[in-house]
């Protein structure tokens, strides 16, 4: 009899055991186990801000305040991320906990485009930094967990959250719709039911962790003088004219409405490289497919580029209903000879490749106008308030003589200097019309009398 019944509880333990396993989403047990697992991620990675807002900065006549978020930290040495734009000039009082010590933190880098900055402090052991290397997964409709920090007035509770994944909202960084979540939240990481990290909360939303991991590593890398190669910069760029694909033609022909056509690529540039034509759709960049549409989807490439000279991508176009997938490396953007003619007024440049296709000109033999100084000769026209030459104009001659190039139009220069006339005649394109125009070299002149106006 009493080995019946020492089977009989053998048995319901191991199904009580096996039920608690496999508990299934949404039961209590399964809510208990993502929070324990979010507070085990957390641990030791969490950071509790609180700023008390400078006399200064406080807005029209309202009192100083004292605002309270979330953080986490970055590295060992101290580098903690914050969810707001705090200026490093700023001169409000930033108290971090972290755990139970308490640190006075100062920020370093603000990031407006991420909408984050990097916060610093002096820590008195080695800290725990997030892994930015590893991320998980959140689908819609499953449960999100986060938990946020406090200081001695809550004895250093971690409180854990609970939230539902409603959708994704596309953006350059895609978020996480959420369930409402407290405001103290805000900064905090976002773990799903098994505890990876998967986002980090917005004031309403959540972040998600795959989009936002570049831009945080090139923060912390910077700041840890690691940061390898150039800055991203202007004068970088892809090597192609981009358009973005028309929605409705996208879904008639049952194309990505998140491409954009290759309308022209130059020669010797990253998309040359990769075997990018005129007339390609490009629809994915370094693995991840182009997001959102129209001009936007421009912006998110522009972005997502993140361009540094001899930096490589990977992209892929559609051709004839195939993908087709090339490599590249990005260059600089070519920058034509320049010439700064003060006695007229202008700077002009020679006329590139690019410049043709991007202004549209109707006239490549000659100097473009780059530049125009109020009150020279070039500004002052005939009517009030209209200047003889503009931006953009193509100078073809310059007192007589031809200008194809910024060399030949210097040795113009230099013949009127020596001439010294009362005017010049300059021929010019604007657009698709052939002007000309007589300068009035006294304009501007200090050796001038005023008669002689």
């Amino acid at each position: 009899m009493s080995q019946s019944i020492v089977r009989l509880l053998t048995c319901s333990l191991l199904l009580f055991s096996f039920t608690a396993c496999v508990s299934p989403p949404g039961s209590p047990a399964s809510e208990y186990q993502g929070t324990q697992r979010a507070l085990s991620a957390s641990d030791g990675v969490l950071v509790h801000f609180k700023v008390e807002q400078a006399a200064s900065s406080a807005r029209g006549n309202r009192e100083p305040r004292t605002v309270t978020f979330s953080g986490i930290v970055l590295s060992e040495e101290g580098h903690l991320l914050a969810p707001f734009n705090i200026k490093p000039d700023t001169a409000d009082r930033i108290e971090a906990w972290v755990g139970e010590d308490r640190y006075i933190a100062r920020s370093i880098k603000a990031e407006p485009s991420l909408g984050m900055s990097l916060l610093k402090i002096q820590p008195k052991a080695p800290l725990t930094p997030v892994d930015l290397s590893s991320t998980g997964e959140l689908g819609i409709g499953d449960s999100a967990y986060t938990v946020v920090g406090s200081d001695d007035s809550n004895e250093f509770t971690r409180f854990a959250f609970r939230a539902f994944c409603q959708g994704i909202i596309e953006g350059f960084y895609r978020q996480f719709s959420l369930s409402p979540l407290p405001n103290a939240t805000r900064g905090a990481p976002l773990f799903n039911s098994t505890g990876e990290w998967v986002g980090i909360v917005t004031q309403n939303n959540a972040w998600v962790l795959d989009d936002l991991r570049p831009d945080i590593q090139q923060m912390l890398d910077e700041a840890l003088g690691e940061s390898e190669g150039p800055a991203a910069s202007n004068s970088v760029w892809f090597g192609a004219i981009l358009s973005p694909i028309n929605t409705d033609y996208a879904r008639a022909q049952n194309l990505p409405r998140s491409a954009l056509w290759l309308v022209h690529v130059y020669d010797d540039t990253g998309a040359h490289e990769a075997g990018f034509q005129n007339g390609d759709l490009l629809v994915s960049l370094n693995g991840n497919p182009l997001r959102m549409s129209g001009n936007r989807t421009q912006q998110y490439f522009n972005q997502a580029l993140r361009p540094k000279e001899g930096q490589s991508f990977e992209a892929e176009v559609l051709r004839d209903g195939k993908r087709i997938s090339g490599t590249g490396t990005l260059t600089k953007r070519p920058e034509p000879d320049t010439l700064q003619a003060e006695d007229i007024g202008i700077t002009v440049s020679n006329i590139n490749e690019a410049m043709e296709t991007r202004l549209n000109l109707f006239e490549t033999e000659g100097v473009i106008v780059t530049e125009l100084k109020p009150g020279s000769p070039a500004a002052t026209g005939r009517q009030f308030g209209q200047p003889l030459l503009r931006r953009r104009d193509v100078i073809t001659e310059l007192g007589g003589m031809p200008t194809p190039d910024v060399e030949a139009f210097g040795k113009a220069l230099d013949s009127i200097r020596q001439e010294r006339p009362d005017s010049v005649l300059v021929e010019f394109m604007r657009g698709p019309i052939n002007s000309i125009e007589a300068l009035n070299m006294r304009i501007g002149n200090s050796t001038s009398s005023p008669d002689s106006l």
